[in-house]
């Protein structure tokens, strides 16, 4: 008897694991440069109810030979049909640096059509996004090099081998660009948590506040031990916190 062949892998939620009996999907988005596999081991550490969808952007891990997307429009245009199968249970989205961006982008088209909204919202290690600041598209690449350095987390093999280096460089300023987009300030009607590490010189905790400005609901804010990476340094920390707003957001999946 031959056994049944595994369901295919979708290319924007590879590690998804379909939960049929999960009352709530929490969505999470990567920072610049990061895939689905920096969420591994999450699901498991969240309440039995809730539902991991890690996204997976074109360019990174098993997506690195398709073009990755540099306009926030053309991103949320692409995602959006991905994720509408998927909007059948509560959600609540989690973004982290660059994924914030990308969590607020969506929150504020539906918002703007009357569709659905996150039970509440999670950003993590970003600034506020209706802030400007200064574009880093612009650099040339030892500068653009530097600065991926200064943030500490691109693995040391990636800047030993320049062969690794160029082919990971696209991906990587797209990102970037995801990153310093500036969004309308436009609040959305569903609670923000932010989060920052308590020495992160790109995202200093002080800093937190404008986030209030783009939420009619409840705001809170949270320090965590570390750096800019806090959600590698203080994983256990960061997932109990996050476990906490999942249920007070969502009571149901914590009985």
């Amino acid at each position: 008897m031959t056994k049944p062949s595994a369901p295919p892998i979708h290319p924007w939620f590879p590690t998804r694991q379909p939960n049929p009996s999960a009352r709530l999907r929490v969505f999470c988005f990567p920072y610049a440069g990061g895939g689905a596999s920096i969420y591994n081991g999450w699901g498991a550490a969240l309440p039995a109810g809730v539902e991991l969808c890690a996204v997976q952007l074109p360019g990174r891990e098993r997506r690195i030979l398709e073009q990755p997307l540099r306009n926030m429009s053309a991103l949320v245009d692409a995602l959006e049909p991905q994720l509408s199968p998927l909007l059948d249970k509560p959600f609540v989205f989690f973004g982290y640096s660059m994924g914030t961006r990308i969590a607020l982008a969506l929150a504020q088209r539906w918002q703007a059509r009357g569709a659905p909204l996150p039970l509440g919202m999670i950003m993590a290690a970003a600034v506020a996004p209706h802030r400007s600041r200064p574009s880093r598209d612009e650099l040339d690449d030892a500068s653009f090099i530097q600065l991926l350095r200064s943030y500490e987390g691109t693995p040391s093999l990636v800047f030993e081998h320049r062969e690794l280096l160029e082919m990971v460089l696209p991906a990587l300023r797209a990102d970037f660009a995801i990153a310093d987009t500036v969004l309308p300030a436009l609040p959305v009607a569903c609670p923000l948590s932010a989060w920052a590490g308590e020495e992160d010189p790109h995202v200093p905790a002080g800093e937190l506040q404008p986030w209030s400005e783009l939420t009619t609901g409840e705001f809170r804010s949270r320090v965590f031990p570390g750096r800019h990476f806090f959600l590698r340094t203080a994983r256990e920390p960061l997932l109990a916190a996050l476990r906490e707003e999942l249920v007070r957001w969502c009571p149901e999946v914590g009985s």
